[in-house]
């Protein structure tokens, strides 16, 4: 799967990331979508920050921490043929 990592200081023009809450657009559906670090976006696996796309279902966006406090970021998507 292609991932891009975000960069806290060089956010592009579709990204936004604040707090512990960051806004993906799917690489795929071009769907805008929301994660939060929280107990509210959780994979099947447990893993807090962790929300598919809610369109299409072909990207996974992962966030870890805060925007200003060295947190992670970074959306995946499915090879298509």
């Amino acid at each position: 799967m292609p991932i891009k990592n975000l960069n806290p200081n060089d956010l592009q023009q579709a990204e936004d990331w604040e707090g512990n809450n960051v806004a993906f657009l799917c690489p795929l559906c071009q769907k805008v979508f929301i994660v939060s670090d929280t107990r509210m976006h959780i994979s099947p696996g447990g893993e807090k920050g962790y929300r598919k796309c809610p369109a299409c279902g072909k990207s996974i966006g992962r966030v870890k921490g805060g925007r200003k406090s060295g947190g992670t970021a970074s959306i995946e998507w499915e090879n298509l043929p």
